[in-house]
C-alpha cells in the first residue's frame, strides 16, 4: 500500500517549515513540494523539507490525499481556480492564512460542492528568534481553525489531527473573531513598520538619517510580505485593520500627551507608569508564548461523535485514528 501524499504548494517559511515538521514527526507520509520560484523549491529538497518537488503544478496534486495551499493571500484565488476541476471527493484542501473571511470566500465561489476545504492560521514559534524554515516552528504552535458554512465536520477534524502530526496545537475560532483580532497583532504591526520607514525616508534627513539608522530601526520596519501581499491582506481585512487603527491613532494621541508631560521626573511620571506597565505585560506575554503556557481551548460539540468516515477515505486515520475533537486541548 502506497503511502498518503500530501502536497505542499509554496515552500517559503511557513511551507518549508511545515514540510520539515512532518518529515520528523515519523507519519508514513509522501511529501510533494511545489513553489513557483525554482530556488525555493530546491532549497527545501535540500533540506529535506519535502520527499520531491514538482515545478508543474498540475502534476504536483495529481493523487494527493491533502493539498496545501500556504501562499500569499494574492495567489489563492488563481491556484484554486487552476486546481477546482482536479480537486475529488476525497482529497482534502487546507489553505494556510492569515485572514479566514476573504478565503472562505474564494472557496465557496472557487471550489466545487463536493470540495473538502478548511482554512488556518499557524501561529509559528518565532518569539525571540531568527524565522528560518525549521521543523521547531510548529512545535506546540498554536494552529487556528475556522470552519466554514460548508464545511464537513470530518475535514475539520482531520485539519485538526494533521495540525497534531505536525506537532502544533489546534485551535477552533469563529472566522469574524480570528480576523479582529489579527487585524491588531499581525496586520497592524506590518502597516505601522512601512509607515515608519516611509515616513523617515521621505522626511527631508532621510540622507544622513539612513547611515545612523540601527537595530532598532531595522527590526521596526523589516517586511516579512512583498508589497503585494501586505497590500492583499490589508484591504481583505479592511474593516477591521481601520477600527484597529483608529483605535491606535487615539493611544498614541494618550502617549504623546505623556511625553509632552512637564511633570516631575519621577516614578510618577505618566510617560514612566506607561512605559513600566507595557514592560511587564509584554515579558509575561513573550513568557507565555516561548512556554506555550496558554489556557485550554474550546472545540466545537459538533465534532464530538463524528465516526472519522473522511479520515478513512483520505489517511485511513494516521492523524489520530478516532480520537475526538475535544482530545485535542488535553495537553
Amino acid at each position: 500500500m502506497t503511502n498518503p501524499r500530501i502536497t505542499l504548494i509554496g515552500l517559503g517559511l511557513t511551507g518549508g517549515s511545515l514540510g520539515l515538521a512532518l518529515m520528523q514527526s515519523g507519519s508514513a507520509l509522501e511529501l510533494v513540494g511545489h513553489d513557483k520560484e525554482p530556488t525555493v523549491a530546491q532549497e527545501a529538497r535540500k533540506r529535506n523539507a519535502v520527499h520531491r518537488v514538482e515545478w508543474n503544478l498540475y502534476k504536483a496534486c495529481e493523487g494527493a490525499s491533502m493539498i496545501v495551499l500556504a501562499i500569499p493571500l494574492s495567489e489563492v484565488g488563481a491556484t484554486l481556480e487552476l486546481l477546482r476541476e482536479d480537486i475529488s471527493p476525497t482529497t482534502m484542501v487546507l489553505v494556510l492564512n492569515g485572514v479566514f473571511g476573504p478565503v472562505l470566500k474564494l472557496l465557496s465561489e472557487t471550489l466545487p460542492n463536493h470540495a473538502n476545504a478548511v482554512v488556518a492560521h499557524p501561529i509559528l514559534n518565532g518569539v525571540g528568534g531568527e524565522l528560518t524554515p525549521r521543523a521547531d516552528l510548529f512545535q506546540k504552535a498554536i494552529f487556528c481553525l475556522a470552519p466554514g458554512p460548508a464545511t464537513n465536520p470530518e475535514a475539520l477534524q482531520l485539519a485538526s489531527d494533521f495540525a497534531e502530526s505536525a506537532g502544533a496545537q489546534p485551535l477552533y475560532v469563529d472566522p469574524d473573531e480570528h480576523d479582529g483580532i489579527t487585524a491588531a497583532v499581525d496586520a497592524l504591526p506590518r502597516l505601522l513598520g512601512a509607515a515608519l520607514f516611509h515616513m523617515a525616508a521621505s522626511s527631508p534627513g532621510w540622507a544622513e538619517a539612513q547611515r545612523i539608522a540601527g537595530v532598532a530601526f531595522a527590526r521596526t520596519t523589516q517586511p516579512d510580505r512583498s508589497a503585494q501581499g501586505l497590500y492583499a491582506e490589508l484591504t481583505a481585512n479592511r474593516s477591521n485593520v481601520l477600527q484597529r487603527l483608529d483605535q491606535l491613532t487615539a493611544e498614541l494621541a494618550a502617549w504623546r500627551q505623556w511625553l509632552a508631560t512637564d511633570a516631575p521626573d519621577d516614578d510618577a511620571h505618566p510617560l514612566r507608569v506607561a512605559l513600566s506597565t507595557v514592560e511587564t505585560a509584554r515579558l509575561n506575554w513573550e513568557g507565555h508564548a516561548l512556554t506555550h503556557t496558554w489556557d485550554a481551548s474550546p472545540t466545537p460539540s459538533a465534532q464530538e461523535e463524528n465516526t472519522g468516515m473522511l479520515r478513512q477515505l483520505f489517511f485511513g486515520g494516521l492523524f489520530g485514528g478516532g480520537k475526538k475533537s475535544g482530545d485535542a486541548d488535553k495537553r
